[in-house]
């Protein structure tokens, strides 16, 4: 009978992970090292862990990230693209350029590099929910074919973060990665050398951002008052908890192996139902 780390299937294989710092992303990095994996880690900030190699970058920069990726192996079997920004005020730009901008442009310089049968598996969340509803303005920044279009584009619609029933920036961002998945699943580029990509989409969990969030949804600038509505939102209804980080990156690490190696083009919502919730209440709306 195969063991767990035969069926994983990520000993001595090369992986890159960005984010691996903190949150989600260095539990994964955790995981993923316990695996015999070959780690490459990716953060702003110092990755602490025992990795094959620690690479400093700035996902807001092109320059940035073409060093990064000067620096990583000419063969990877998997990639994990987490880093990301929360709210705060003023990063309407920077949220895009971080969490989709140079994320996508972060695939696109490592697709060549990973190998036939690899996976590129990414963090969106469940604020990206909904993104087919979007698609006029996620369409259109999708269809930029460089990081320079997209930092144009996004420099050119900021005040669209500000127009009643819009998405906040954040949302917009995971909108437009979650589509991307969808996007790319089973265009050339991937199909034909049956790499997968796919995507987690978490809800609310306990990371560093979470500060971010409560300040951004505070009514009265306190962050008590941002964790008393960020229970509301997402909490009081269930009587639920705030997710771990191992909850969210355990179950990427999996996606992104060969246990999964027949799934591509998913955002696999994990968020104790909510979005399943949603889902069926649209249903019985549209009746």
């Amino acid at each position: 009978m195969l063991n767990l780390e035969e069926l994983v299937g990520l000993k001595n294989k090369t992986v890159v992970i960005t984010g691996a710092a903190s949150g989600m992303a260095k539990v994964a990095t955790e995981l993923l090292l316990s695996l015999g994996a070959k780690v490459y880690a990716i953060d702003r900030n110092k990755v602490d862990l025992p990795v094959e190699k620690s690479i400093q970058g700035d996902l807001s920069n092109k320059e940035s990230i073409d060093e990064v990726v000067s620096q990583l192996p000419e063969q990877i079997d998997a990639a994990y693209l987490c880093a990301g920004v929360g709210l705060r005020p003023n990063w309407e730009k920077f949220i895009q350029m971080v969490n989709f901008v140079g994320t996508r442009y972060l695939a696109e310089a490592v697709l060549p590099k990973v190998v036939d049968g690899g996976s590129i598996t990414f963090i969106s969340s469940t604020g990206g929910y909904g993104w087919n509803g979007n698609m006029k303005m996620v369409g259109q920044i999708l269809a930029t074919n460089s990081f320079e279009d997209a930092e144009k584009w996004v420099e050119e619609h900021l005040d669209y973060f500000k127009e009643e029933g819009a998405p906040d920036p954040y949302q917009f961002s995971k909108q437009c990665l979650s589509a991307y998945v969808k996007a790319k699943c089973r265009s050339e580029e991937y199909i034909m050398r049956k790499v997968r990509i796919n995507a987690i989409g978490p809800s609310f969990t306990s990371t560093p951002l979470i500060a971010d969030f409560n300040k951004a949804v505070s009514k009265d600038g306190t962050e008590k008052s941002g964790e008393d509505e960020m229970y509301n939102l997402f909490l009081r209804s269930w009587n639920g908890r705030a997710g771990l980080p191992e909850e969210m990156g355990y179950p990427m690490v999996i996606i992104g192996s060969q246990l999964c190696s027949y799934m591509s083009g998913q955002v696999i919502y994990i968020d104790f139902g909510m979005t399943g919730e949603m889902d069926f209440q649209s249903a019985c709306a549209a009746k």
